[in-house]
């Protein structure tokens, strides 16, 4: 038999700054993942998730971390990054947009938290920008009685004017244009689809019903077949024709306006000047408010507000005489 060779000791050898490679390891992203079911998971306005996307969006933009590992320290630090200023010393964001955006962000990490894809919620210490209390911008009778001027002036008058009524009773831009012809009901509208599900009837004055109604009967007149489901109001423009009028449709004619009457008109203005004035009528406000659609009572005080110094005004003006 041959004699069984014995097995020699390892010899290591040194490897001199060199590293043996790793595997890599694909780390999947979720931050998108995680927003889209956030929205999944949430109710909101098609005009609310969008402007939820666009800031949360925004975060992601700055940084590449996965949402499990952002601190408290990086959220401060994106704040101040949000508050930075042009070379001219101008901010770059409003303290509006930067409270805007942290609210989002607070939103969205709360919801993280819940469904436990986050064992903390780094967004708790941060605090928002305090922005002052937004004032009430209501027309006056003079400015009012300009704008039904231009209303009249420019085309189609009486498709204006039933906007301009209906605008006037406190309803949002987005509210009239999603009117249908079975939502007016001679002295109410029926508002189906608004802002934070405020839904309910608004009753209308006799002008009101009268605009509305004469514009009816001249698209009859012009052979449409009015049905339930036809919009109340309507584009004529070129382009758009026959469709319904959008909230971009609106802002248009609002910028018309105005060049017409020789001052800056906005439809929400038209909003603010009613709840100014039925508060100063002495209207009990939750009624107004109940009018409004308002669910925000801190965003309701501005007319209140507005309200109660006009009232001081006259009453000053009343005992200097």
């Amino acid at each position: 038999m041959k004699p069984i060779r014995a097995v020699p000791d390892p010899v290591l050898i040194p490897l001199q700054g060199k590293q043996v490679a790793q595997p890599a390891v694909a780390v999947p992203q979720l931050r998108q993942t995680r927003i889209d079911e956030f929205f999944q998971a949430r109710s909101l306005a098609p005009n609310t998730e969008k402007a939820y996307r666009h800031d949360l969006s925004y975060f992601l933009q700055w940084t590449e971390q996965n949402w499990a590992d952002i601190t408290p320290r990086q959220i401060a630090q994106f704040k101040s990054h949000l508050m930075e200023k042009h070379i001219d010393g101008q901010r770059i964001r409003s303290d509006a947009s930067v409270r805007r955006i942290l609210g989002t962000l607070q939103t969205f990490y709360a919801w993280l938290y819940r469904v436990r894809y986050v064992s903390d919620n780094p967004t708790l210490a941060i605090e928002l920008p305090k922005i002052p209390e937004p004032e009430a911008r209501a027309l006056t009778a003079q400015q009012v009685e300009k704008i039904y001027q231009a209303a009249i002036a420019l085309k189609f008058p009486e498709r204006n004017m039933a906007l301009i009524s209906l605008l006037s009773h406190g309803l949002r831009a987005s509210e009239a244009s999603a009117l249908n012809v079975s939502d007016f009901e001679i002295e109410k509208v029926y508002i189906r689809a608004s802002k934070a599900d405020s839904k309910g009837y608004v009753p209308i004055d006799l002008d009101a019903q009268m605009w509305i109604q004469q514009y009816l009967k001249i698209r009859e007149a012009d052979g449409e077949i009015l049905e339930g489901e036809s919009p109340l109001l309507l584009s004529h423009s070129p382009r758009n024709a026959g469709t319904r009028m959008s909230y971009n449709a609106i802002r248009k004619l609002m910028d018309k306006i105005s060049a017409q009457a020789g001052f800056k008109v906005t439809s929400h203005q038209f909003r603010h000047t009613f709840g100014t004035e039925m508060v100063l009528s002495g209207m009990n406000p939750y009624h107004v408010r109940t009018l409004m659609r308002q669910k925000s009572e801190q965003t309701f005080r501005r007319y209140a507000k507005a309200a109660d110094y006009i009232a001081a005004e006259q009453a000053f003006r009343q005992h200097r005489k």
